[in-house]
């Protein structure tokens, strides 16, 4: 278990990586069941607890029955929370999950934010100012389900519409992100379907050199979420999902 302790690893994930890896293959056999309910002794939306908060927003097209911000909604949070509660010392619940408004100021109360199909987003300038704010205030995007060149385009339209100065970069798997919790030996993941390029991960920084965003670009992470429990894909594969969202959360929480 050695090969996941990283330097400079705050002590309580430090402690509870030692059996990480061991309770995220246990984490994902309790998934392959029913989710056990948890103890509602706390309402699971309690501020006490770590809240998964994903981004309802205008579509410029979307297909299927819903639009694409609602994409794996509910589940794929629901079973990543389960996880996450029991691998990591964070306290959770697996109905500890909100929607909000990108101009809503209320989007301070979270640490983390999660999109799905920004490759549809049709961002406001109210939605851009007040998503800036929440960057220089210490918060963390993932932006996640989208591919090819007319999605890409069109995140990259919004984002430098939040932060004009900046630009998305590539990242490698040496980036402290991939090696907070779980040591991720690749970045060579294979998609839950076919999408039109290879998985590429993409960051942005602040001027401190502080990871703001990442974006999984040709890549659904959160389908492996949804569907984990179903045995759709191979164990394998939604562990490593399940691998990146763990250290996206534990990033989130300790930078």
């Amino acid at each position: 278990m050695k090969a996941f302790l990283t330097p400079g690893m705050p002590q309580k994930a430090a402690y509870v990586v030692i059996v990480g890896f061991i309770a995220l293959a246990a984490s994902f056999a309790t998934l392959r069941a029913p989710l056990l309910d948890d103890d509602r002794s706390h309402d699971p939306l309690d501020p006490s607890y770590f809240r998964f908060a994903r981004v309802q927003f205008s579509s410029y097209y979307y297909g299927g029955w819903n639009p694409g911000w609602a994409h794996d909604y509910p589940r794929a949070e629901q079973n990543l929370l389960k996880i996450l509660s029991e691998v990591t010392g964070i306290e959770t619940t697996s109905d500890s999950y909100v929607i909000v408004q990108l101009d809503d100021p209320a989007i301070m109360d979270y640490p983390l934010l999660y999109f799905s199909e920004p490759g549809t987003w049709n961002i406001t300038p109210e939605e851009a100012e007040n998503f800036r704010e929440y960057l220089q205030r210490g918060g963390f995007a993932i932006f996640d389900d989208f591919d090819g060149g007319r999605d890409w385009a069109n995140f990259q339209r919004a984002m430098k519409m939040v932060v004009p100065e900046r630009n998305m970069v590539q990242l490698t798997v040496e980036h402290p992100i991939f090696q907070c919790f779980y040591a991720i030996e690749t970045l060579d993941m294979t998609p839950p379907y076919r999408v039109r390029g290879n998985p590429t991960f993409f960051g942005l920084d602040d001027e401190n050199g502080r990871l703001q965003v990442i974006a999984n670009f040709n890549n659904d992470i959160g389908d492996f979420w949804e569907w984990s429990d179903q045995a759709w894909v191979p164990v394998q594969l939604s562990n490593e999902a399940y691998k990146f969202g763990v250290n996206y959360i534990i990033y989130a929480m300790t930078h």
